[in-house]
């Protein structure tokens, strides 16, 4: 994996993100799919090897099917419910729920209730 270098991150070079400054923003395309309506992303740590995210959906928000050569990710459940599909296989996920997003695999996650989940990516790819 060589991440692109227009989508890599730059590190934050600080040890510590407060919530309540953490950058925040509204996100309507993952991959260059679109949404079917906006998400809120909050970047809470990157550093030279990974990023640290968490987004929060409405009810019936969902990603398009993507994949991507350049990262993996790994994504945790916080609150709500979930719809993950890996692969072609759906999952439902609550909260304590984690799923692995390989490179290359084709993915997407649709809420089922309000959510909010958390997810590292490595190396610090900007998919938004």
């Amino acid at each position: 994996m060589s991440p692109d270098s227009i989508r890599q991150l730059k590190p934050l070079n600080t040890p510590f993100v407060s919530s309540a400054t953490a950058d925040t923003i509204q996100i309507d395309q993952v991959e260059g799919g679109k949404m079917g309506a906006p998400v809120q992303l909050k970047t809470m740590m990157v550093t030279p090897s990974m990023v640290f995210v968490e987004t929060t959906f409405s009810k019936g928000q969902a990603s398009p099917p993507h994949s991507h050569d350049d990262h993996e990710s790994i994504v945790y459940i916080l609150e709500g419910k979930v719809k993950a599909t890996i692969d072609g296989e759906e999952f439902v996920a609550g909260p304590g729920d984690s799923w692995y997003n390989a490179p290359g695999v084709v993915h997407n996650v649709e809420a089922l209730e309000d959510s909010k989940a958390v997810e590292v990516k490595s190396p610090p790819i900007k998919a938004w």
